[in-house]
């Protein structure tokens, strides 16, 4: 079990995304463990890799959804997170509600760290707002914005997405944090007719999921790794992907 610490926080960042085989991200960790260091939470995990889980909020006609669709340059999303593989239960895990922004091009988050009675709280239709409840009032001020965009929008759990992430960052002042995705799987959401527990299915992606994150400049190193490793940028969603394979399998979480 992945030891996250009590944390709500905000931070801004660019962040670019391309879909690699696995050859190509086999030369990007080349060029990782040169210039970065291993992302300290996916040590001991075999590959490197730890596991996210997460539950993405929607409105009923999918309006974060279409947004991302429509390349809308000010959008958001909103999802539950925690760090446990398909299937695990929810009991010690820590939990998160985020709030991920994109405006023109940066990426702002609003992380919160909740009790997966809390985080279910976030979940349910009849719930209004967080007091104390033995959070930190930074926490407390993440969660009721999860709340506020949650009951603007009359959002409610549309897919459950799993994926594993072999990580990478810098400790430096030019903060650098490259991720590749592997795993991806789409799954059943809490409450879902029809199933009486979560279920999980391969998104069936051809590829690995690579994410260059950086807060300043570019770093030169890291244009020089994609011109070597002859990658070209490509738009790719784990969102959009894995609604696309719960609406084709007909779980109605497309719109």
């Amino acid at each position: 079990m992945i030891d996250y610490k009590r944390q709500s926080w905000q931070w801004q960042r660019h962040e670019v995304k391309y879909l690699i085989t696995e050859k190509q991200a086999a030369e990007i960790r080349r060029y990782c463990v040169t210039y970065l260091s291993p992302d300290p939470h996916a040590l001991g995990w075999p590959r490197n890799e730890y596991p996210i889980s997460s539950v993405y909020l929607d409105s009923p006609v999918r309006t974060l959804l279409r947004n991302t669709l429509d390349k809308k340059t000010d959008r958001f999303k909103l999802r539950i997170r925690s760090y446990r593989w398909m299937g695990s239960p929810l009991d010690d895990s820590a939990m998160f509600s985020e709030i991920k922004y994109k405006q023109h091009g940066i990426v702002t988050k609003t992380r919160a760290q909740l009790t997966p009675e809390l985080s279910q709280g976030l979940l349910d239709s009849d719930f209004t707002i967080f007091h104390d409840q033995g959070l930190g009032g930074q926490e407390v001020k993440g969660a009721n914005e999860f709340l506020a965009l949650r009951h603007e929008l009359r959002a409610t759990p549309a897919v459950s997405i799993f994926y594993t992430r072999e990580a990478y960052e810098s400790s430096s002042a030019q903060r650098v944090r490259i991720t590749l995705d592997r795993n991806l799987h789409f799954g059943t959401v809490p409450g879902q007719p029809g199933f009486a527990g979560e279920r999980w299915w391969p998104a069936s992606l051809e590829g690995v999921i690579l994410e260059v994150k950086f807060t300043n400049t570019y770093p030169f190193w890291v244009a020089d790794m994609l011109r070597r490793v002859e990658i070209s940028r490509r738009g790719v969603c784990k969102y959009v992907i894995c609604c696309r394979a719960a609406d084709n399998m007909g779980l109605g979480v497309a719109g």
